[in-house]
């Protein structure tokens, strides 16, 4: 017989989760609304989906949202790849300072890394587009990657450099045969972090974005001030399966990954 504390936990838990995933479940009911409200159910109806396919505005800040997400988490995992594996080298004094410098952005409030970017932007006369974009939303994703890399990097065995070296591997060898497969999936994780980070941005977004660069978030917030209706729903829900699609793709390939080394562990 289960303790008092230990159904109070099963109890918090199971509310945590209908917390969480009642939204989600409410979004797609709702995108098959027949009504032109989203609080108000007319029946079941598909014609926001068409009404999205025809929606070119939103579909234009749905492509900004993707190309500027895609382009800051290659940029930001490259870019933490790359200082992991540079504070890699460095004493312990210099490797603080560096740290420090490196995830700082975290702490500042990103409205004020907003405005110090677009007064950077404005004194070197530069318009607003999408190369602005994405540089604002690299200032807000790369210590997230960084950090995720330098911690996968930071485990690895030095071990494993050394004997690649000891068997003639240069350093270009030992980058791309050792060190690049162990972080990969370090790199994964990441890089969609920093995609989903980017993909939902609206603070730095709303200052470093030009026109014709305006995203998602940005023109769905703008949607606000004339009402919502069921097509951002009909968005919400394509998106949500979009990212259920990734998370079963990654888990049959780890469980694939699994099953496999267990077929080659002798019994």
């Amino acid at each position: 017989m289960t303790s008092l504390p230990d159904r109070a936990t099963n109890w918090l838990a199971r509310g945590v989760i209908v917390f969480l995933y009642v939204p989600i479940v409410v979004v797609v009911v709702l995108s098959f609304n027949d009504s032109d409200v989203t609080y108000k159910w007319a029946g079941f109806s598909t014609r926001w989906y068409g009404v999205l396919a025809n929606d070119t505005d939103l579909l234009s800040s749905l492509r900004v949202s993707a190309e500027v997400g895609m382009a800051s988490a290659t940029l930001a995992t490259a870019g933490g790849l790359l200082a992991a594996m540079g504070m890699a080298r460095l004493g312990r004094r210099f490797r603080v300072v560096f740290s420090g410098g490196l995830f700082l952005p975290l702490i500042i409030p990103e409205i004020v890394l907003g405005v110090a970017l677009l007064s950077v932007f404005g004194k070197l006369h530069a318009d607003l587009g999408l190369t602005t974009l994405v540089l604002g939303h690299l200032v807000v994703t790369l210590p997230y990657a960084a950090l995720i890399v330098l911690g996968a990097h930071g485990a690895l065995d030095p071990a494993l450099d050394e004997a690649a070296a000891d068997l003639g591997c240069n350093a270009w060898q030992r980058f791309r045969r050792v060190t690049l497969p162990l972080l990969r999936q370090a790199m994964v994780a990441a890089w969609l972090l920093c995609f989903t980070i980017s993909f939902g941005n609206i603070v730095m977004s709303t200052f470093t974005s030009g026109v014709g660069t305006t995203t998602l978030p940005l023109r769905v917030y703008s949607l606000l001030k004339g009402g919502l209706t069921p097509e951002i729903n009909a968005l919400g829900t394509l998106l949500v399966l979009f990212t259920f699609l990734i998370i079963l793709g990654a888990g049959l390939r780890q469980m694939r990954r699994v099953l496999v080394g267990g077929d080659r562990t002798p019994g």
